[in-house]
């Protein structure tokens, strides 16, 4: 009978629990942030931050003002006071000097906590970052907890509401995923009244020379109040995801089906409102939400400045939180609602701005189209009448896509001539009406090669030249035949619409065409990857494939044991502002350079080399001509290809260290098959050899002195050679896997008076004593091996301290183990060799200051004997650990191993 695995109702999910509280107790290094938010200047925030911040450093912790306005406030700097400052950085631009937040210098620092006012600055020019909340994020990635200020017209999805209230557009925002990632949110708030007080008594920070104007347009009581109304909004918004974030992993309210929303957004300036819509939808509903963008053929007829705001407009929602699509289509309201319905989207939001009158019979709104055409989908349109500035719909903006090179209107004129001269050639033979084929053939062609103006020019042309030249009676522009008006008529509409189909299919071509391109790039560079497994030909066919196609100049940077080693070999080494971008996508793992937010000054643009959560090195690509822009797309391409070289290198680094590893397991095999043919072969003329000298030795009374003498000496090499080779079958029997175990229950007590017996004649003037905690329970091991681990630790102790020296061995019950500690007050162990000197033939004089000739298997063996128990074994200096037990502080070293409690009796097993 299956178990049942159903979730009783009610009860928590334990995975949704764990997620939780791992999220809040996570052991990354990554810093806090906490937020003190307002919803003005002037209510306190800068006040309230230094506060906590003194009372943090009252607690022991290092605080370090980073950067803090007082702005002559004298309340405020008293707080400052007894802080530590950090020098700001001195940054010249354009002549002047100006003073920023020394990012640098507080890294260096790396205080436990730093102090950040006015959180959405914009920093000078030659910044790292443009930001200073990108300054925050760096500091918070390496470690360094932050407490910021911010006000709530700072916030990116309210910042048109803000405009219109106060009728101030705010520029220095911060995004909302960055306000929403806090991990505390403290809200500064006063009363609305003691607020314009403040700023009567002149406590309230603005402009130089503009208290009067902000006292009567933004600090008007009623705007005053929306504000605050907002900052509690806002704040109240959090807590209640908090809130909801805790009750699904209690298991309440999953049933509730979330909404999925999706916005579309286009070159016009009114996708700014609509990103923020958006997001406060998003925000108030709990949603995920989605920018999409339609990249039909009449992207192609874009200008370069709507092809700019459409990738600005993408940026800005992804900043806010939007997981950004991009899609490829010929009919944009079915394909839009295909990708809804296909990925349960249950809201759109799109825009509607009102067509002039004289357009609105020819061309119907894009918005109208989906609300026809939707199915069960909610569409929400945001009017673009008002708030944000309109751009008129101009006569210039309309016949923009009819616009050519004058040559190729001039190739148009030639192609309607060259249908003439065709139709000279039938003009006897055929009714006249058949040739105005001949001019629909042709305009066909122009539509094809030379676009949609002049397939406009060929077939108004057509109308006349076939007039002229083919109707009676010739050469003039007069005919007989009433019909031919409807001739004329029908032939300039049928010209009209083939030509433009023709245009728009020819457009449609060229796009799918662009994608099929950008798709063999991948598909070749993945398939040219994946045959290679050196690191030299992996950047050679990248370069390769990345170079030509986008016209770029690329540079691979791959880490190296000795550094960042440049492809292809023999590159110009980058100046000092392109090295330090470098740099710092290798210690951050993000992109930076040109047409990002990080180093934007930087020529090239580089992209992390990411696989398994390490950058394996850098994508450098610089553009051949120095005035072309990195797109969005185009980074997302340079994203999908620095993903692929790195799965590539990471490969190469596996295939080396199978290679490696593989040639170690020989190399293991090898070495045990000689220790094991070498001890046997030695064991038989050693063991001859004692017996021979033993026998010497009973004769001392028949031999001289000095004979004693150098027999003694002889025996005693003879006995550490034999051991030697008793040490190489362990370590034989142990790393071959055919060491057998027998399991019997022992008190420990046993195991270490036996252990102690045998190094008694070792044992010198040092002190050795025996400290067990309690009553001990019965252990399952094989008594016999155990012992030789005992002995192996407590000569090693001895080989390490001084003739006056302690050892102690400590035994303890711990959970369903006994755990066993053999301490000594010798020279202790170097920093960092506390693994290795459980390696094979890892010597004692190697790792630790001593005196003996170790043969650096004893503690190899205790290892893998302790291993084979299912305990586990390791080493610590004694300054590591609580000194409470009578050791000397701060000397010496441990070795401790565990053992299993007997719980039941074992027959022996072989392992």
């Amino acid at each position: 009978m299956k178990p049942d695995n159903r979730r009783p109702a009610g009860r928590p999910d334990p995975d949704k629990l764990l997620k939780l509280v791992e999220n809040e107790t996570s052991g990354s290094p990554r810093g806090h942030l906490k937020v003190f938010f307002g919803s003005s200047a002037g209510v306190g925030k800068t006040y309230a931050m230094l506060g906590e911040a003194r009372r943090r450093q009252a607690e022991g912790r290092d605080v370090l003002v980073g950067v803090v306005e007082h702005h002559g406030r004298t309340e405020t700097a008293a707080l400052v006071e007894g802080l530590p400052v950090l020098p700001l950085l001195e940054i010249e631009h354009r002549g002047v000097i100006v003073r920023e937040f020394d990012l640098d210098g507080a890294l260096a620092r790396k205080p436990s906590l730093i102090l950040m006012d006015e959180f959405a600055h914009s920093n000078a020019p030659g910044s790292r970052h443009p930001k200073r909340w990108q300054d925050v994020e760096e500091l918070l990635d390496n470690g360094i907890d932050v407490y910021a200020t911010l006000n709530v017209q700072h916030l990116e999805s309210v910042n048109d509401q803000v405009a219109r209230l106060t009728g101030v557009w705010v520029k220095e925002t911060v995004p909302d995923t960055i306000f929403e990632a806090a991990d505390e949110i403290a809200l500064v708030d006063i009363p609305s009244d003691d607020l314009l007080k403040r700023l009567a008594e002149g406590k309230v920070y603005v402009a130089e020379g503009a208290n009067k104007r902000a006292a009567e347009n933004f600090f008007k009581k009623s705007n005053l109040l929306a504000l605050r109304e907002m900052a509690l909004r806002r704040t109240a918004e959090r807590v209640d995801a908090q809130s909801d974030e805790l009750n699904a992993a209690m298991g309440q309210n999953e049933a509730q089906l979330g909404q999925k929303i999706m916005l579309l957004i286009g070159p016009d300036p009114l996708s700014t409102r609509l990103i923020r819509h958006a997001k406060r939808m998003s925000v108030r509903g709990r949603a995920p939400w989605f920018a999409v963008y339609l990249q039909s053929d009449r992207h192609e007829q874009l200008d370069e400045k709507d092809r700019t705001r459409v990738e600005q407009y993408l940026r800005l929602a992804e900043s806010l939180g939007a997981q950004i699509v991009r899609l490829s289509g010929a009919r944009p309201a079915q394909d839009i609602l295909a990708y809804a319905q296909q990925n349960g989207f249950t809201r759109i939001v799109v825009g509607y701005r009102r067509p002039p009158l004289w357009l609105k019979p020819f061309r119907a709104t894009f918005a109208q189209a989906l609300i026809e055409q939707s199915d069960g989908i909610e569409i929400t349109v945001v009017h673009g009448a008002t708030g944000q500035t309109r751009e008129p719909v101009t006569a210039a903006a309309v016949i923009r896509p009819y616009l050519a090179r004058p040559l190729d209107y001039l190739l148009a004129t030639a192609m309607v001539a060259l249908c003439t001269a065709i139709g000279f050639v039938f003009r006897d033979h055929t009714p006249s009406n058949n040739l105005a084929m001949i001019y629909l053939t042709g305009v066909v062609i122009v539509a094809a090669r030379l676009g949609l103006g002049p397939s406009v020019l060929a077939s108004i042309l057509s109308v006349p030249a076939f007039n002229f030249f083919f109707t009676d009676p010739y050469y003039t522009f007069n005919f007989y035949d009433t019909y031919y008006y409807v001739t004329f008529a029908f032939m300039l509409v049928t010209s009209l619409v083939v030509g433009s189909l023709t245009a728009r299919l020819s457009r449609h071509a060229r796009l799918v065409s662009n994608r099929e391109r950008e798709t063999q790039i991948l598909y070749g560079l993945t398939r040219s990857l994946s045959a290679e497994r050196s690191v030299d030909m992996i950047c050679e066919v990248a370069t390769r494939h990345i170079s030509e196609p986008f016209s770029l100049d690329v540079t691979l940077f791959v880490k190296t044991p000795e550094g960042l080693k440049a492809y292809p070999e023999g590159v110009t080494t980058p100046d000092m502002r392109e090295t330090g971008a470098i740099n710092w996508v290798v210690a951050n793992g993000q992109m930076a350079g040109r047409d990002t937010d990080t180093m934007p000054s930087a020529n090239g643009l580089y992209l992390p080399l990411l696989a398994e959560k390490e950058t394996l090195g850098v994508l450098g690509l610089t553009a051949r001509d120095n005035g072309h822009p990195f797109t969005g797309a185009e980074i997302l391409q340079f994203e999908a290809f620095a993903s692929l070289i790195a799965g590539a290198l990471q490969r190469a680094r596996r295939s080396d260290e199978a290679a490696e590893s593989k040639v170690e397991s020989e190399n293991e095999k090898l070495r045990n098959v000689l220790l094991s043919s070498l001890s046997h072969d030695l064991r038989t003329p050693l063991t001859v050899m004692n017996g021979s000298v033993s026998t010497l030795l009973r004769m001392r009374k028949e031999l001289p002195r000095k004979a004693m003498d150098e027999l003694t000496s002889l025996w005693g090499q003879l006995t550490r050679l034999q051991k030697f080779v008793g040490n190489l079958l362990d370590m034989a029997a142990i790393t071959s896997g055919h060491m057998k175990l027998n399991f019997q229950p022992y008190m420990i007590q046993e195991i270490i008076g036996a252990a102690l017996g045998r190094v008694e004649a070792t044992k010198g003037g040092r002190t050795l004593r025996t400290q067990i905690s309690g009553n001990l329970p019965m252990v399952m091991i094989d008594g016999g091996l155990i012992e030789q681990v005992f002995i192996n630790l407590i000569e090693n102790a001895f080989q390490h301290t001084d003739d006056d020296g302690e050892v102690v061995i400590y035994v303890e019950k711990d959970a369903d183990r006994l755990r066993v500690r053999i301490s000594d007050n010798g020279t202790g162990l170097k920093d960092g060799d506390e693994a290795r000197i459980f390696e094979q033939f890892q010597k004692g004089q190697e790792l630790r200051s001593d005196r003996s000739g170790g043969t650096g298997l004893g503690l190899a063996i205790c290892r893998g004997i302790v291993q084979a128990h299912g305990g586990m074994i390791y080493a610590k200096n004694n300054r590591m650990l609580a000194s409470s037990d009578g050791m000397r502080s701060g000397t010496g070293a441990s070795f401790i191993f565990t053992l299993p409690i007997a719980t039941s009796f074992l027959t022996s097993q072989e392992i």
